[in-house]
């Protein structure tokens, strides 16, 4: 599913919708679907928050497809380039008060997914987010 947006705030219900036709579509369990709308609500907010400084009308593209065990999330913008995994996650053992500004969102992001990848390419931010539908069970050596 191939989904244009808007950088406009008002574009993450329709996001939201899409997705939720989508993992219906798919038989995706109710707990995956809150989580890939979490990641969605992020990875898309950031970009319309933050991209596209000059204030001017833009539109990027949002796929979301299935793929064996996996929901395979990718976002292109043609925004300011950005790499959310270079910064280092934050120190969640602190408390509120202790704790720097920003850098939470991705910090979800990546505990909710299996992978997450940022490339540049042709003035393009590519943010790839790959997601297990089911968890599969760990093998404790037993």
């Amino acid at each position: 599913m191939l989904i244009k947006i808007k950088n406009n705030i008002e574009e993450i219900n329709k996001v939201c919708d899409k997705a939720k036709k989508f993992c219906e579509k798919n038989d995706i369990p109710e707990k995956k679907y809150h989580d890939i709308v979490l990641i969605l609500d992020e990875i898309v907010t950031n970009v319309i928050n933050y991209a596209y400084p000059d204030g001017n009308d833009h539109e990027f593209n949002l796929e979301i497809k299935k793929s064996g065990n996996y929901i395979i999330i990718r976002l292109v913008d043609n925004g300011i380039p950005f790499d959310p995994l270079i910064s280092t996650d934050p120190d969640v053992s602190s408390s509120l008060k202790e704790r720097k500004v920003g850098g939470l969102g991705i910090f979800i992001v990546k505990q909710l997914s299996e992978i997450v990848e940022y490339s540049r390419i042709n003035g393009k931010n590519q943010l790839s987010v790959t997601v297990a539908i089911y968890n599969k069970e760990k093998n404790h050596g037993n």
